[in-house]
């Protein structure tokens, strides 16, 4: 795709921040706790009261989405409401909204750059790993434990630790790193201890493998770059992958972080609006649109060794590379 095609393709839709879209989002948010508490009250002797686990989950999930949307601008056209809906979203998903902000747009900025993508980190870094270490990842990752998922979020606060060191008067960077902590210390506080043993706790354990499951396919085993080379937004296709999930899922749980490409492509619309621009970005791209059905890239991975699902996929000879200011 060339930039007039882009251009046309961002011409031809309503692409517009919503506040009624935030505000039913919210009321969803409002319906979903309610679940989980009517759950876990009305089912409190009985096993049904486990149903409150994978909908906890869901609840965090789509709180880290709504912040993802939020690093972008793309929640309210407000920015003291969109930062305050990142910093309250990234405590129920225990991010760090304001650093979290920095490493993710570098990500978009280097996409599939191995040496200045944060995501590539783990593809880079994992060969230089200890065996041991190599080994213990490996038997954790076939066993669907999520691993590197929690080091992932270690590496976050370690990053957030360091921007708040070298940035001393950032009342946003230490709202950020504090809040997440303090809400679920006074979660696990003043929740029952019953409560937080047989829901929160697996809640979040379920949350992090989601966060493998969906997030890892969007940018492993694809073509990865060196140096200083980068892409445009209307040729970010190449280094991203969507997963196609039933709508109910995607709508309603990961809020269609799915379309991955769509939002690398456009990475400051808002989620409601990126399943009218798939079926656009599939056409002009044809076979270059990278896809993953009904998690079909997980279900093969994850029985692999590790090394063979984060290792490192060079560029062809004859891919264009590309440099942008």
């Amino acid at each position: 795709m060339d930039r007039a095609q882009y251009i046309q393709i961002r011409k031809s839709q309503d692409l517009t921040i919503s506040r009624f879209a935030l505000l039913t989002h919210y009321l969803r948010e409002v319906i979903f706790v309610a679940a989980i508490y009517g759950v876990w009250n009305g089912f409190a002797d009985s096993n049904l009261k486990f149903i409150a686990v994978p909908l906890l989950a869901a609840l965090i999930f789509r709180n880290f989405s709504l912040m993802h949307d939020a690093v972008h601008r793309a929640v309210s056209k407000s920015q003291y409401i969109n930062d305050l809906s990142g910093v309250i979203s990234g405590s129920i998903c225990l991010l760090p909204f304001e650093p979290w902000r920095k490493s993710h747009l570098e990500h978009h900025s280097w996409s599939g750059n191995i040496d200045k993508d944060p995501v590539m980190g783990l593809v880079k870094g994992y060969p230089h790993f200890d065996p041991k270490l190599q080994k213990t990842l490996n038997f954790f990752w076939r066993l669907w434990v999520p691993t590197l998922a929690v080091m992932q979020y270690g590496l976050f606060y370690l990053l957030a630790t360091k921007i708040f060191i070298a940035k001393r008067d950032s009342l946003k960077v230490l709202l950020s790193l504090l809040s997440p902590l303090l809400l679920w210390g006074s979660l696990i506080y003043f929740l029952p201890t019953a409560f937080t043993l047989t829901i929160l706790f697996p809640a979040f354990l379920l949350y992090m493998i989601a966060v493998e499951v969906v997030n890892f396919p969007h940018h492993l085993q694809l073509p990865q770059f060196e140096g200083d080379v980068r892409f445009p937004v209307w040729e970010q296709y190449k280094t991203s992958r969507s997963c196609i999930y039933p709508l109910w899922f995607a709508q309603h749980i990961v809020l269609n972080f799915n379309y991955h490409i769509e939002h690398h492509m456009f990475p400051d619309v808002p989620w409601y609006h990126l399943p009218k621009l798939h079926q656009e970005i599939k056409l002009a791209i044809g076979s270059d649109y990278n896809t993953d059905p009904s998690f079909g890239w997980i279900i093969e991975n994850r029985p692999k060794n590790l090394e063979d699902v984060v290792c490192y996929h060079k560029a062809a000879a004859e891919e264009p590379k590309r440099t942008v200011a």
